[in-house]
């Protein structure tokens, strides 16, 4: 006869489920445990279980590999990029995206390890924004921005007119990311002149909200809205209501549901983006 403890689990998900989920998840920095899935499922009331699963059933996730290669497509597919110097054209510079502590200057060392330019002669090519204005840039030259992920495209719209104004010519500019969401794409393309490169792009039907996303009825989704208010009181669907589940192998955007990466004693997610509680 099985004890509470494994009855208690058995209601909450098989032992199937709960391998199938730990092995999908292992790309996340810190893997959820078999025990990290059954303490977030137990936050359910077992008539919401169901939906819990279909929650993580949902979950994308992004490998670093995944990320990697992203970032070598994006680069071999730019007009007049080239690894010889010969077969270039103009000047080429990299810069992560955001001030220090974001993520744009951490994406851009994955950026440069995924593009096999890490040895010290390409040190030239990968700068600072506060570099720019000292390069003279000109029409023939190229700014490739690296960032991983954009929602609402909210940061990038704000971030652009201090780039345009160090950047100050008419210098080709990219946006190199590993995901983006169709809302983003539009935002970025109507207020910059960035032209986005993303190797995921994700649609209305990613929103567990929209009208478009298939998985949840509208009993369900208010169900899961009020999930999300015990786990971010003031974005219970995520950051810019994207009611996502993209999870990167290295952080978890904040346009995710806060089920599944809020981190404080009303709510812990199997992917915290900070892994010290708030």
């Amino acid at each position: 006869m099985c004890d509470d403890g494994a009855e208690e689990a058995q209601q909450l998900a098989s032992d199937e489920q709960l391998a199938n989920w730990c092995d999908r998840f292992a790309a996340y920095r810190k893997r959820p445990k078999r025990e990290t899935l059954l303490e977030w499922l137990a936050r359910f009331d077992l008539a919401d279980i169901s939906i819990a699963h279909r929650i993580l059933d949902a979950v994308l996730i992004i490998s670093e590999e995944e990320i990697l290669q992203g970032y070598r497509s994006a680069l071999e597919h730019l007009p007049g990029w080239s690894r010889k110097a010969a077969e270039r054209t103009g000047r080429w510079f990299f810069v992560g995206a955001g001030a220090a502590g974001e993520s744009g200057p951490a994406m851009l060392r994955l950026f440069r390890e995924a593009n096999g330019m890490a040895a010290a002669g390409w040190q030239p090519f990968f700068l600072t924004p506060l570099d720019l204005p000292r390069l003279s840039l000109s029409a023939y030259d190229s700014v490739v921005f690296v960032d991983d992920f954009a929602g609402t495209g909210s940061q990038m719209v704000d971030y652009w007119p201090l780039m345009q104004e160090l950047i100050a010519s008419e210098a080709k500019c990219y946006l190199v990311l590993t995901a983006i969401t169709t809302r983003a794409a539009e935002a970025i393309a109507a207020s910059t002149d960035l032209q986005v490169r993303a190797e995921i792009t994700l649609d209305e039907s990613h929103n567990v909200f929209s009208a478009e996303c298939p998985l949840f009825n509208a009993q369900e989704k208010a169900i899961l809205d009020q999930y999300g208010t015990i786990a971010s009181p003031e974005r219970p669907r995520g950051f810019g209501d994207c009611g996502l589940t993209l999870v990167l192998s290295h952080k978890t955007p904040n346009n995710t549901l806060p089920i599944l990466h809020a981190n404080h004693p009303a709510w812990i997610g199997p992917f915290p983006r900070y892994l010290l509680a708030a």
